[in-house]
């Protein structure tokens, strides 16, 4: 290399170099997350019968950030995020009654659903973004990866107008939900506690007791967008906001039972054709070293 050339290469590595050195950070965050799903709704006709609402869960995990200047950067997280929503159902639907520990059919008997479920999903989540300085606020946008290590749901329902396929009528039936996706079973095993008071009926099911097909509901990859604000109430705490769209569908189609009654159809439907999207507003507290 010439001489007269070193200064010049010197004066352009040493910016390079402090550069690297000193704009990596890192930190934590926490927060709630505020869910649902932007999902297609079972109809009967013109009449809806399911609602997708917003439920709560919480995210928290570790930050990392990478600036470039004073006013640009990127910016990864690592954490624990909870995703999901509450299901609601009312309208004509079906049940199965089982006979003894080896029965997996059931016998179906009809009437009408009024049904909650809370469906909590963990994923470990890694959003990257690219984020912009204005002041004290910083605006961020870019892309997320989720993987589903934790899929759950809770609630209770009544099955009212109760009738068995010989014309037999029988009380409400009620019971709740403890839903397990990854581990629950089919058929008479599907009962977690029996009825205290009336025989053959549970008190507590899992997720598929209805179902014939125990494969997990939820799929264990989820990707998104995502896109927010942070406003730094010093130079490392922070309160931030920031909302994630799904782009991938949350369920299988192949195990989604369908819970309407389709007029005419005796065997199990599935919903195979629709799609649930996680939508995410997440609400943070932080901090960055």
């Amino acid at each position: 290399m010439h001489r007269s050339h070193l200064p010049l290469l010197l004066a352009l590595m040493l910016p390079l170099s402090g550069l690297y050195a000193q704009t990596f950070s890192g930190g934590f965050r926490a927060g709630l997350n505020f869910i649902t799903f932007d999902a297609d709704e079972e109809m009967d006709g013109d009449m809806t019968l399911e609602e997708f609402r917003r439920t709560t869960g919480f995210h928290v995990g570790a930050t990392f950030a990478l600036a470039f200047t004073d006013l640009v950067g990127v910016k990864a997280d690592l954490m624990y995020s909870q995703k999901g929503g509450e299901v609601r159902y009312q309208g004509p639907s079906y049940f199965y009654v089982y006979g003894d520990v080896n029965d997996v059919e059931g016998l179906r008997i009809n009437g009408d659903l009024d049904s909650e479920r809370d469906v909590l999903n963990s994923y470990i989540d890694i959003p990257v973004v690219g984020y912009y300085r204005l002041g004290p606020v910083e605006i961020e946008g870019g892309v997320s990866a989720g993987f589903l290590v934790n899929s759950r749901a809770s609630g209770s329902a009544t099955f009212s107008n109760v009738t068995f396929p010989d014309g037999r009528t029988v009380d409400d039936i009620s019971f709740n939900y403890d839903y397990n996706y990854f581990s629950d079973d089919i058929g008479f095993a599907a009962i977690i506690e029996p009825s205290p008071t009336r025989q053959g009926f549970p008190s507590v099911i899992d997720a598929y007791y209805n179902s014939e097909d125990n494969r997990p509901l939820y799929r264990r990859l989820d990707f998104g967008l995502v896109g927010g604000a942070s406003v730094f109430l010093n130079n490392g705490l922070y309160l931030g906001l920031r909302y994630q769209y799904g782009l991938t569908d949350a369920t299988r189609g192949e195990n989604d039972l369908r819970l309407a009654r389709t007029e005419g159809v005796e065997e199990r439907e599935y919903n195979t054709n629709d799609k649930d999207y996680n939508r995410v507003i997440q609400t943070s507290i932080g901090f960055r070293f």
